[in-house]
């Protein structure tokens, strides 16, 4: 029988913030202390939610059906992938209000008929967190029926303020897919990741040169991926944060170790990532990747990280491999896993600007323009922002920064950004977002302390 599955959310498992704005030493001396202060908005702008985030997850795998069960609408934007299968349940008033687990088992039935995946995952929205639906009831006979794993992922888009919650329930719902059973392979090991792409590529190209057999899990696994999976004499996330449940349960249901490295970004990193597998698995240790593109002209310049947290702290050590000076980090959250890095960072900035926001523009808008960066490094959204205030800025997505590639990658980007400077100023000359009245307010003033 199938479970139901909800793990903790990450403010109850790790302590996680999703809003802060001050200094890297005081958000470092409240972990230290215990369980930090819990900060709210009372203004927030558009952010992704747990539904988004496990969408992200589950729309990587090959071969897998989605079910959304929702109402139209809302459900369409949260597709996954359009070259996946999946399927929106299409609620209206009157499911909300008598239930619609007949609407659920039709989808269901239609869903398989029409494309026959080799499992199915039915994530749950808002309106069913409303109407209380027994989406297990539901999975259980009709994975009976269907003969094949129907698996609850019970989301709701409102019980946590951290989008990576969603990340942690997809990957329980996926861990629940593996195949147990099988003889260990000695080189075969797990490289748990969520984004497809270049690096991705290249990392486990690298990994391949020295002898790894590597299972790639969940981006782009299909059956017999997860069919292998239990088989791995080791699990490895390429961002720890991001994968921790999913190698956690790879570890208690198959006894599958999970091994804790950094991330594989930027040539020292990588190399370290591919010996401590190489290691593991027996095999010689490798020779070194080729030395990464250097930039010169960074050398002196004050550079902003928005990114998410493992890449965020990545990328800090590669400014200052260039030769740059960190002047701020921006982050979508934070919690106990990043503790050690926090410290890492606070060791060589101890008064370091530290914001902590996921979706929030006009924070992040007001402090840039206090800190008057030179550059920011950060993701395709924040760098819009960021060259919209003039600031020269690089876009880059998680997996463009794996491996050495990812170094030399986001180096000629940041030649390019820097060589360019009339681009910046030519788009802060257009019409801003916010009013100067607005921005005159501090950059944290709707983060409040919570009272309980």
């Amino acid at each position: 029988m199938i479970k139901p599955l909800q793990p903790p959310t990450r403010e109850r498992r790790l302590n996680a913030l999703s809003a802060y704005l001050g200094d890297i030493e005081s958000l470092i001396a409240e972990f230290d202390a215990g369980v930090p202060s819990t900060r709210i908005r009372t203004f927030s702008q558009i952010a992704a939610d747990d539904v988004s985030a496990a969408l992200r997850v589950v729309g990587e795998i090959d071969g897998l059906g989605v079910v959304i069960h929702g109402a139209r609408g809302c459900a369409g934007a949260l597709a996954p992938r359009v070259d996946r299968p999946w399927v929106v349940t299409n609620l209206n008033q009157r499911d909300t209000i008598l239930g619609a687990d007949g609407a659920l088992a039709r989808t269901l039935r239609q869903l398989h008929r029409r494309h026959r995946p080799w499992a199915i995952i039915i994530v749950a929205t808002p309106v069913v967190a409303i109407n209380n639906d027994d989406i297990q009831a539901v999975a259980e006979e009709l994975s009976d029926e269907l003969a094949i794993p129907v698996i609850e992922l019970r989301t709701d888009g409102f019980r946590s303020r951290v989008a990576a919650t969603g990340i942690d329930i997809a990957a329980q719902a996926v861990a629940a897919l593996v195949s147990p059973g099988g003889e260990r392979r000695s080189n075969l090991i797990n490289l748990l990741a969520l984004e497809q792409g270049p690096g991705l590529t290249s990392l486990v190209a690298q990994l391949a040169a020295v002898g790894i057999e590597v299972n790639v899990l969940p981006a782009g696994a299909n059956q017999a991926a997860f069919g292998r999976a239990a088989q791995a004499v080791a699990s490895v996330a390429v961002f720890d944060d991001e994968a921790d449940v999913l190698g956690i349960d790879l570890e208690r249901l198959h006894a599958v170790p999970f091994l804790h490295l950094s991330p594989p970004i930027g040539t020292a990193a990588t190399d370290r990532f591919v010996s401590e597998l190489a290691a593991f698995a027996g095999l010689p240790e490798p020779a070194s990747s080729r030395t990464g593109h250097e930039v010169a002209s960074l050398a002196g310049r004050q550079v902003v990280v928005a990114l998410p947290p493992s890449q965020a702290f990545a990328a800090a050590d590669l400014v200052k491999s260039f030769g740059g000076q960190l002047a701020g980090l921006s982050m979508d959250w934070i919690d106990a896993l990043h503790l050690g890095a926090l410290k890492a960072i606070a060791g060589r900035h101890p008064a370091l600007p530290v914001h902590v926001a996921a979706g929030q523009p006009f924070e992040l808008v007001n402090w840039l323009g206090r800190l008057k960066p030179d550059l920011v490094i950060g993701t395709p959204i924040t760098a819009a922002i960021a060259a919209r205030g003039g600031i020269a800025s690089v876009a880059v997505q998680s997996d463009e920064l794996l491996g050495t590639e990812g170094e030399v990658r986001l180096a000629k980007r940041i030649e390019r950004a820097l060589g360019n400077p009339a681009l910046a100023r030519r788009l802060a000359e257009s019409a801003q977002a916010y009013h100067p009245g607005w921005l005159k307010r501090s950059a944290d003033w709707h983060i409040k302390r919570e009272v309980r």
